[in-house]
């Protein structure tokens, strides 16, 4: 047996770990996401307290060396070494440092954006294995419920069916559990009563097209290929076949042989067993979709202009991050692949899944990050007297958010919208406790002035 076959490893990164291990404590990436969504935020709002104290304070500062800062600019702007001068002497009087104002600022901002960015890498990357992970079992139950055309028993009562010319649907029919995490395929033909017409159930054991189980044996997309086409090809004559002149020859040489595997002719027993493959396999991909509210498919966009199901292209890129260099050789001489993937989802093509969403999270996330910039300015002008941002950021984030959550897997909009809703509730209590600390900040320094003003410089009897 060959031995190329695909093998799917988790992503191993650290948000991808911790992701992995929230889901397996909670049983859902959707409820491990929004852990994370309030664990970030609860840590990025002790951060902000520390970053709004001084940036607070330093907006404080800036207000009342103002008139100074105008006066001296009036009266030596003439001169700008002087006037550089006296500025400093203006700092030095207040105690303010241009670099120590900025440096809790930038580093707040560098935290959240490399948390943003790793954050979005890991949940993409969730994601994508997901979605790999679910095309290979849906194209590993195609395989072995095709493979039942070489099942003696099973195609022994079926045939007589057909023989007797009864309609599949009405006289007899089907029925497939499928257990992957036993990895076995339960059958049973059934007759119009829905009895089990077989002496016992057929219980087989499905071969899987990828595992990282070494005990296992992973059948490969070479094995697949070669099934499908002696099983589920339907063989055609040419149109308009052209028959060489007697005697014709091409240098005196008969063409060649098309490499590749002979198409076996389809029978009755071979349509049956096609059209359940096919039925079987979209059975399954819609009862194991990962879905949450009126998101189709978590892992991929929740848009209207994106499919629930697999895209030929996104599966092809997929997997050739996982393919051995062999594999990608193979791959790229033969697509296998990609022959494969037009059998595997003649099934769901023939379903109306819809769409995956209606822009939703797209807006919900425009609309909270907006709403979370405009209460944190207001916050921020009724403790220190000052806006914290500028108009422009009212439409900046918003839109960077909006782009990222129509681009790419709903986790990560589903993680934004969270967060930004988690950022709001927090923001008055982030404030109190700034202003607070402001205050305390503010008597500790008066009390110290107060004590030097009331120090007694008489001069004491001896």
């Amino acid at each position: 047996m060959d031995t190329l076959m695909t093998v799917l490893t988790e992503p191993q990164g650290m948000w991808e770990s911790i992701l992995g291990a929230f889901r397996g404590a909670m049983g859902s990436y959707i409820l491990a996401v929004i852990l994370i969504a309030v664990i970030v935020r609860l840590i990025f709002s002790v951060v902000d307290i520390v970053n709004k104290r001084f940036s607070t304070k330093n907006m404080q500062i800036n207000e009342k060396m103002k008139p100074e800062l105008e006066a001296v600019q009036k009266k030596y702007g003439h001169d700008k070494v002087l006037l550089q001068k006296k500025q400093q002497e203006i700092y030095k009087k207040y105690q303010f440092n241009m670099v120590g104002a900025c440096l809790p600022m930038l580093i707040a901002m560098i935290l959240q954006l490399v948390v943003f960015l790793t954050l979005w890498t890991g949940l993409q990357n969730v994601s994508n294995y997901n979605i790999a992970t679910s095309y290979e079992n849906t194209k590993t139950v195609y395989y072995n419920v095709l493979l039942l055309n070489e099942n003696e028993e099973i195609e022994s009562v079926v045939q007589s069916y057909i023989d007797q010319e009864a309609v599949y649907g009405e006289d007899y029919s089907i029925d497939i559990v499928i257990d992957m995490e036993n990895l076995t395929m339960t059958v049973s033909v059934l007759n119009a009563e829905g009895e089990n017409v077989l002496s016992n159930p057929v219980v087989v054991d499905i071969l899987p097209t990828s595992t990282t189980d070494e005990s296992q044996v992973a059948v490969t997309n070479k094995e697949v290929y070669d099934l499908i086409q002696r099983y589920a090809v339907e063989e055609t004559a040419p149109e308009n076949p052209e028959t060489p002149e007697e005697g014709d020859t091409t240098d005196g040489e008969t063409p060649a042989e098309e490499p590749g595997v002979e198409v076996t002719p389809m029978t009755a027993y071979n349509h049956v067993i096609k059209t359940l493959a096919e039925n079987v396999t979209a059975d399954y991909y819609i009862d194991n979709l990962e879905s949450f509210l009126w998101i189709k498919n978590i892992y991929k966009a929740e848009s209207p202009l994106t499919s629930p199901t697999f895209d030929k292209s996104e599966i092809l890129n997929y997997l050739n991050n996982f393919y051995s260099e062999t594999e990608r050789g193979e791959e790229e001489t033969n697509d296998y692949e990609g022959q494969i993937f037009d059998y595997v989802v003649a099934g769901l093509e023939q379903r109306d899944l819809g769409v995956n969403g209606y822009f939703i999270l797209v807006i919900l996330a425009v609309a909270t990050s907006f709403l979370s910039i405009f209460i944190n300015n207001k916050l921020t002008k009724k403790v220190a007297g000052t806006q914290a941002g500028g108009k422009m950021m009212y439409f900046i984030m918003p839109l960077i958010l909006g782009i990222f959550t129509l681009m790419y897997t709903s986790l990560f909009a589903i993680y934004i919208i969270v967060g930004q809703v988690i950022t709001m509730a927090l923001s008055p209590l982030v404030n109190l406790i700034v202003q607070k600390w402001i205050s305390a900040s503010d008597k500790k320094a008066e009390k110290k002035r107060q004590a030097v003003v009331d120090v007694d410089y008489r001069r004491k009897d001896m």
